[in-house]
């Protein structure tokens, strides 16, 4: 992939949050990343759920759950475009009510929306997240052919170039109309080592899946052992522990939890306004612990089954 892991930090760190990231961890004196040794288990301390039932982004529920709408310019995306807030809406979708992410161009910067919602605190690292999602291969309006990227991620700050605890997990990039190289629908998986910002060079594994994940899926990635393993519909797509030069890619540091759908690019645009939307139906994170797929819906279907609606007991 050509993108810049830089940009993918500025879309996770908003404005709000900032201070938050760059007081949570010391820098290390180093700046250059060495391979990490497999790492210890850590007992298990706790979850996060949510079924997304709010009734707006200014609910106050939301935001009280650490969640929050991001506002501030820059990357990831078309330079130019704008981070709407009001492009995160909660409405029901196949009889479900769910967080939904709207994107929309006109072909001009200018003309452009992203939207990107986020969980401030860098608390996840080690063990199990979950959640079920709605990849859309067509806009809801407007011509298709955009180049758009729909994706659920955890990051960390990047301090300096080649920042040696800088973590980064693609649990999904869907691309339904190519983009970086690519011609047709392909989804990616990538965990990240570090990188630098200009001119771009960075260390990370991907995964790539070159066929339609239009409609909902179930996405579970597991971390463990030293091992990152990404799980679509219960079917292990990747499994990554060093990039092909042998340098570890397994998370050093806690990240941020994050949804976003942004235009990579303009070239594919025809037309009036282009409207696409990306939901998410509910997500689920088991800190220090390793569950399987089924067991990570299971959990959900039980808060579900019971009327619970939010859950957090992380406590580590």
């Amino acid at each position: 992939m050509t993108r810049s892991a830089k940009t993918r930090f500025v879309a996770a760190a908003t404005a709000a949050v900032l201070p938050l990231l760059t007081a949570a961890v010391a820098m290390p004196a180093t700046a250059v990343p060495t391979p990490e040794a497999k790492p210890a288990k850590t007992a298990a301390c706790g979850a996060l759920f949510d079924d997304f039932n709010y009734t707006s982004r200014t609910d106050p529920a939301f935001t009280r759950r650490d969640w929050s709408v991001r506002t501030n310019a820059g990357g990831p995306g078309v330079g130019g475009a704008t981070w709407a807030a009001s492009n995160v809406t909660f409405p029901t979708v196949d009889g479900q009510k769910v967080m939904q992410l709207r994107a929309s161009t006109n072909g001009t910067p200018g003309g452009t929306t992203h939207a990107q919602v986020q969980q401030n605190t860098l608390r996840f690292r080690e063990g199990t997240y979950a959640t079920r999602f709605k990849f859309s291969d067509t806009p809801v309006s407007g011509n298709d052919g955009d180049r758009i990227n729909q994706t659920f991620y955890a990051i960390s700050p990047l301090d300096y170039d080649w920042e040696p605890t800088y973590s980064e997990l693609d649990f999904s990039e869907y691309l339904p109309n190519g983009g970086w190289g690519e011609t047709g629908p392909v989804n990616f998986v990538t965990s990240w080592n570090t990188y630098q910002a200009d001119p771009f060079d960075g260390w990370r594994k991907s995964s790539r899946m070159p066929w339609s994940h239009n409609g909902w899926h179930t996405l579970v990635t597991t971390v463990a052992d030293g091992h990152v393993k990404y799980y679509i519909d219960g079917n292990l797509v990747g499994d990554h522990t060093t990039d092909d030069q042998g340098r570890s890619v397994y998370p050093r540091r806690n990240m941020t939890l994050n949804y976003n759908q942004w235009f990579i690019d303009l070239g594919g645009h025809s037309g009036a306004t282009s409207v696409y939307v990306q939901s998410a139906d509910w997500v689920y994170y088991a800190k220090n612990e390793t569950l399987t797929p089924a067991a990570a819906v299971n959990r959900v279907a039980q808060f579900r089954n019971s009327g619970v609606r939010h859950s957090d007991t992380i406590s580590c």
